[in-house]
């Protein structure tokens, strides 16, 4: 009997490739099955070499000199009910939980999660998040938190750290239950920033810079993974918070009013003591005055009617010639329209709202 030679495994490419060990294709390199030829190149531990080869001479036994098939299955079960209750006594059969960060994408709140017939007018939220795959490399079903940790020394030398959650890319929403992994079966998740800061911010740390710090659990018990990775690298800290380019526009024109105030739904842009105002691009008028008044009528229930404020629209980008045709719009439909509405139009140049033009609906008779 020969011994069967063994393909020597295909070395990592730094590209994040290799090749397949059985027909030589390039393949992505966390590929346990080759998407060519269909063949098993995941690595193996020493026990499950062991248990292969055990396995070989049942078979060869069966095949050549006419071994009874059910003595072979008794040796098949024998070892694999043999691995797995060592592992049990010697308290082995654990979750191995580590984190490898794939690279960086973006979602286009308004395009990317909805379908073309529904995409907004506009895109002004922008939330990148890296592209990330766990891996539990123990014998037992590990259930991961579905947030983490992470430091890393900036050019100060002063520790930064932020905290991160799990996204989902389809519902565009923070992934609240815990994540089950399985041994040997890589589970893909993707990682947002929550929000990052120093120690002076009161923020804690990792025990090492450039490490991340998973917690998760198995059967006996909370642990916590602890992730390497290289500062510049792909990794999380370098993917960047949420741009709402909502926020730049608030500040430019509320000075002195509450910006951003949520009562459950989409925020109210600004609030002052007379407007609840919605900002928008001048072309997008009916999509403020429609924002504009459910959002009052919304502040009026919450106040229990104690507090009003007038609709108020902030409509930027209004250069002569350009939007001529949807001022005239607006200003027939607001002519005689109730309740009253504020309306500032305000030119493309970065400015104050003091410098936009004023003017109240419905409109005065003369």
């Amino acid at each position: 009997m020969t011994k069967e030679a063994h393909p020597k495994p295909a070395e990592p490419d730094p590209a994040g490739t290799k090749s397949c060990p059985k027909c030589g294709s390039t393949i992505p390199q966390l590929a346990v099955v080759c998407p060519v030829c269909r063949s098993d190149i995941g690595e193996k531990t020493t026990g499950e070499i062991r248990r292969d080869r055990l396995l070989k001479v049942a078979v060869f036994l069966k095949d050549w000199i006419s071994f009874p098939a059910a003595a072979f299955t008794a040796i098949a079960a024998f070892i694999l009910a043999a691995e797995t209750n060592v592992l049990q006594i010697l308290r082995l059969d654990t979750a191995s939980v580590t984190m490898q960060f794939l690279r960086q994408d973006l979602i286009n709140v308004g395009a990317d999660d909805t379908s073309a017939s529904r995409q907004g007018d506009e895109i002004f939220v922008h939330v990148p998040f890296l592209r990330s795959v766990l891996v539990n490399e123990g014998a037992s079903v590990a259930t991961v938190r579905p947030e983490f940790m992470c430091s890393q020394m900036d050019s100060n030398s002063k520790t930064i750290t932020g905290h991160f959650y799990f996204i989902d890319i389809q519902t565009q929403k923070k992934v609240l239950d815990d994540i089950e992994v399985d041994p040997k079966k890589p589970s893909f998740v993707n990682v947002a920033l929550r929000d990052m800061g120093s120690k002076d911010d009161g923020y804690g740390a990792t025990k090492e810079p450039n490490t991340c710090m998973l917690n998760y659990s198995d059967k006996y018990g909370a642990k916590i993974a602890t992730i390497a990775y290289t500062a510049g690298d792909t990794s999380p800290m370098e993917i960047g918070g949420v741009d709402d380019t909502r926020v730049a526009r608030r500040d430019m024109y509320c000075a002195g009013m509450a910006k951003g105030l949520s009562l459950g739904g989409e925020p109210i842009d600004c609030l002052s003591d007379r407007n609840l105002i919605a900002i928008e691009p001048v072309y997008l008028w009916e999509h403020a005055l429609e924002r504009a008044l459910k959002q009052s009528g919304e502040f009026r229930q919450f106040t229990q009617g104690t507090a009003t404020r007038i609709p108020g629209l902030i409509l930027q980008d209004c250069a002569e010639g350009s939007c001529e045709q949807n001022v005239q719009e607006m200003t027939n439909a607001l002519r005689h329209f109730t309740p009253n509405v504020t309306v500032w139009l305000c030119p493309p140049a970065k400015t104050e709202l003091s410098r936009c033009t004023k003017t109240e609906f419905p409109v005065a008779a003369p």
